[in-house]
């Protein structure tokens, strides 16, 4: 959201510096995953206010469920693929999820917006990793599994034997160009 409101001060220099196509593929991409996420709740909830107490407008219920259908579609076939290509077998379960998905990527979308506009110094970045900081035994014990896992494989003693000639032989080993 924030990348495309910068890049956006001034349109006219990003599309002379990107191109149309590129501009449109910018403009999709990067403004367009912001807009879904945050009107996402407001056709889910028009859709279920339809189903619930009666469609009005057939033209109305119809736009809501395109437009949710339109944010699922794309959103499960790559999760299909991706899931496919990890080989988890059960891919159904956990496509199941994606409603739920949709409604906190719009929850998180909507909490952005929001600090973007009351708070827009303030930087919420998502810090991974923080729940397990390896200490240098557990580091080390990784170590070890690793190797081990080379020498079943039977790819320690090649890496070994290449490691040993080099340093042996004293030859040198060709730089990397810059």
């Amino acid at each position: 959201m924030q990348t495309f409101l910068v890049h956006m001060r001034q349109p006219q220099r990003l599309f002379h510096e990107l191109g149309p196509r590129g501009f449109a593929t910018f403009f999709l991409v990067v403004g367009g995953n912001a807009f879904v996420a945050l009107v996402h709740p407001i056709f889910v909830a028009g859709l279920c206010w339809r189903v619930a107490f009666g469609v009005e407008g057939l033209v109305d219920a119809g736009l809501c469920g395109i437009s949710v259908m339109a944010d699922y579609g794309p959103s499960v076939a790559l999760a299909w693929r991706g899931l496919s290509f990890r080989g988890v077998p059960d891919k159904l379960r956990t496509l199941a999820w994606t409603p739920l998905h949709w409604l906190l990527l719009s929850g998180a979308a909507w909490w952005a917006a929001i600090e973007l506009t009351h708070a827009p110094f303030r930087w919420n970045k998502t810090e991974h990793g923080l729940d397990r900081s390896p200490s240098v035994p557990s580091t080390l014990v990784e170590l070890s599994r690793r190797v081990a896992g080379l020498k079943r494989r039977g790819e320690l003693p090649q890496i070994w034997i290449d490691a040993t000639y080099n340093v042996a032989g004293r030859r040198r080993l060709p730089r990397a160009s810059a």
